[in-house]
């Protein structure tokens, strides 16, 4: 018994070895298909023999025999699964009979949008509900007739082909209905997105292509692909799948053209967008790249167009799903901010009605004359967080999306661009470079830009504005981490492409004793830049005087800081000025500055009087601070006059001249009400020798007289 029990052990343990092996052996199989599949081709080229198994192909498709076999094995299954199947007709009955007073309810819900007391985000919400159950009929039925015509064992290979097309045109079916709804006259995007009517009937228009054209041949091209002939795939699935690229191309032009296209509007109103700058690439992209799928198809990469589409058509689906929840929550915003605006001006309205003496009755409000919505006029910051929310949101299902084509890619980890030596546990290894990592590299330099571009903005919106910060603070930060962000960037970027530290610091200690000599006056404003930027004796926003310069701080870059002085110029002045030099700052730590005007009152005037008078004067002017308190003091006396010295505050820098001209008037006001003089200055001339001539000439005028 022992000995049996051993090699039963034995045994077990061999069959765990075997069965790891094997599993291992799958899973090398597995990343070797991924990797290689999508770049070999699948079928020959299209030429004669796809031409002559076309009418067999077509043949087979329409075969009276091979119908009537799938019907059975439909109803067989059915017959199995009475109780589903009946739940199944139930559930479908129920929604085709839901869809007229579903289409009174949404008739009813757009009376009610633009409406100031009715109109809110609920409406839009129940109407798109609405939308997504009236198309569901006939996509539904396609599914449900997918089910019977695969369960079974019965089922044949014809039924097979039929259950997968089936399936496959159902969502197709299900998004171009839904968004063909969406685009109706009177219906979503009209009435409470505020489309346009001009452009939704080409919308319209192209989907009911889609519709007709588009889902009759998408049908034959799945039934066609799981032919388990090959030569139908190679004949009518490849021309079904070209008809159907050449359709997508085809509505290209009418719907994204940039200037003759529905799209056209939306870049002439969003003219300064990454949208409009790309506008001619997206076009191309969206006609060129169906009919380039349609070419790799005949030439025989048919899997490989096939994998491509699918992503494709997902891609697109969600794109458009996320511009729909874009729509919604903009409406949404704009509602909010309707609302404000309809609140204020009844409030205003009462407020004149009450002002004019007017009696209104308990209850009624003024009318208001009710606006469209501008999903553009929220505010630019929460669009830009919305948008960066939708933006990642999009990314994640994205990658989804992709996740199985990107192990394709592995195979441009084999094309070797250049090599690289490292150093691993004391041994030198050759490296390679390969293209792979050169698109990395080129992804992380997009990435790099973008985020030093949007990164700092969206902290802004979400971090920032939510902290007792100053702006010239915030500014900082921004700034900040927009140079971290650069700088992880370009490390990335050098670790990607090869050139480690080991490599570089050659450059770099020559680039050292290069800036040493040469360019050690860029070195010192950019370590200047990051002292201000730490230090922020200069804040955005302060107002400085830099020797014979003074102005308001707009921008703290590093080599420069720009300033806007008074006639609204932009001077730039090196970052080191502000380290090196005597800087005045304004607005540091206290805004409050002090204003001295010099007063002059005749001689012989009551010193007592103008005193008082003038610091009365002082208090009762709105600019003149209380806290510190105006100071009158009488400092000398001058040569024509008695000379006081006046000290007052202004609470902001820009408050100084209004505040100095206000003064001079009311001190002049003051003065002249209260009897006292202000002297103007006098000189006497004292003539000690007087020319003959002269004494002549006065003689001879007193003897004319």
């Amino acid at each position: 018994v022992g000995a049996t029990y051993t090699s039963y052990i034995r045994a077990l343990g061999d069959l765990d070895v075997a069965q790891q092996s094997l599993l291992n052996t799958a899973d090398q199989y597995k990343e070797f298909l991924d990797r290689h599949l999508l770049w070999i081709p699948s079928a020959d080229f299209f030429g004669p023999d796809a031409l002559r198994n076309l009418l067999p192909a077509v043949g087979w498709a329409l075969s009276p025999p091979s119908w009537i076999e799938a019907t059975q094995v439909a109803l067989k299954t059915l017959r199995d699964n009475l109780v589903i199947a009946i739940l199944a007709l139930l559930v479908l009955m129920a929604v085709v009979l839901s869809r007229r007073p579903l289409a009174a309810k949404f008739r009813d819900i757009n009376s009610r949008v633009g409406r100031i007391h009715s109109d809110n985000i609920g409406l839009t919400l129940a109407a798109l509900g609405i939308a997504a159950l009236r198309v569901l009929p006939l996509p539904l039925a396609l599914a449900l007739a997918a089910w019977p015509l695969r369960g079974g064992v019965e089922q044949t290979q014809f039924s097979t082909a039929l259950s997968v097309a089936f399936a496959a045109i159902a969502p197709f079916l299900y998004n171009t209905l839904l968004f063909r709804l969406l685009s109706a006259q009177n219906g979503i995007l009209q009435v409470h997105f505020g489309w346009g009517a001009g452009r939704l009937p080409e919308i319209r228009r192209q989907l009911d292509r889609i519709i007709v054209i588009g889902i009759p041949v998408i049908f034959i091209a799945s039934m066609t692909y799981n032919s388990p002939i090959a030569g139908y795939r190679e004949s009518l699935g490849r021309v079904a799948f070209v008809i159907v690229m050449f359709l997508i191309s085809g509505i290209a032009r009418p719907l994204l053209h940039p200037v003759k296209g529905v799209a056209a509007s939306y870049y002439a109103r969003y003219a300064t967008g990454w949208l409009y700058k790309l506008r001619w690439f997206w076009y191309w992209f969206v006609a060129g790249a169906p009919l380039t799928l349609a070419a790799t198809s005949l030439v025989g990469y048919l899997y490989t167009a096939a994998m491509l589409t699918r992503q494709l058509i997902d891609t697109f689906w969600l794109l458009l799903a996320i511009g729909i929840v874009s729509l919604v929550i903009r409406r949404w915003l704009a509602l909010a901010r309707h609302k404000i605006a309809v609140q204020q001006e009844l409030e205003r309205l009462e407020q004149e009605a009450a002002a004019a003496g007017e009696d209104k009755a308990e209850g009624e409000l003024p009318e208001i004359e009710s606006k469209p919505l501008d999903l553009d006029a929220i505010d630019q910051q929460t669009r830009r967080l919305v948008n960066a929310v939708l933006v990642f949101v999009g990314v994640l299902l994205g990658w989804g999306i992709w996740s199985d084509f990107l192990p394709a890619l592995g195979i441009l980890e084999q094309v070797s661009l250049w090599s690289q030596t490292v150093t691993v546990d004391g041994q030198e290894l050759n490296v390679p470079v390969t293209l792979a990592d050169l698109l990395l590299a080129l992804v992380v330099v997009a990435v790099t830009m973008v985020a030093a571009k949007n990164l700092p903005g969206l902290m802004e919106i979400t971090v920032l504005q939510r902290m007792t910060l100053q702006p010239g603070s915030r500014y900082a930060i921004n700034t900040l981490v927009r140079y971290v962000v650069v700088m992880i960037g370009v490390i990335a970027v050098l670790n990607i492409i090869g050139w480690d530290w080991s490599r570089i610091q050659w450059l770099v200690a020559a680039l050292s004793v290069g800036l040493g000599f040469g360019l050690q006056e860029i070195v010192a404003n950019f370590v200047s830049g990051l002292v201000i930027l730490f230090e922020r004796p200069i804040r955005v926003g302060d107002t400085v005087t830099v020797g014979q310069l003074t102005g308001k701080v707009s921008r703290v870059r590093i080599r420069a800081t720009t300033i806007t002085d008074w006639d609204r110029k932009e001077i730039l002045v090196p970052n080191k000025a502000f380290i090196t030099e005597q800087v005045i700052n304004w607005t540091l730590s206290d805004p409050i500055t002090r204003v001295v005007i010099l007063v002059g009152v005749s001689y012989g005037s009551d010193v007592n009087l103008a005193h008082r008078v003038m610091e009365q004067t002082l208090r009762d002017l709105p600019l003149v601070l209380d806290e510190p308190e105006p100071r009158v003091y009488f400092v000398g006396f001058g040569d024509s006059s008695l000379d006081f010295r006046l000290h007052v505050y202004s609470r902001e820098l820009e408050d100084r001249l209004p505040l100095t001209h206000a003064v001079h008037g009311a001190i002049l006001e003051a003065l002249r009400d209260n009897g006292i003089e202000i002297p103007f200055p006098q000189r006497d001339l004292h003539v000690r020798s007087v020319s003959p001539d002269v004494k002549g000439l006065g003689a001879d005028d007193k003897a004319g007289s």
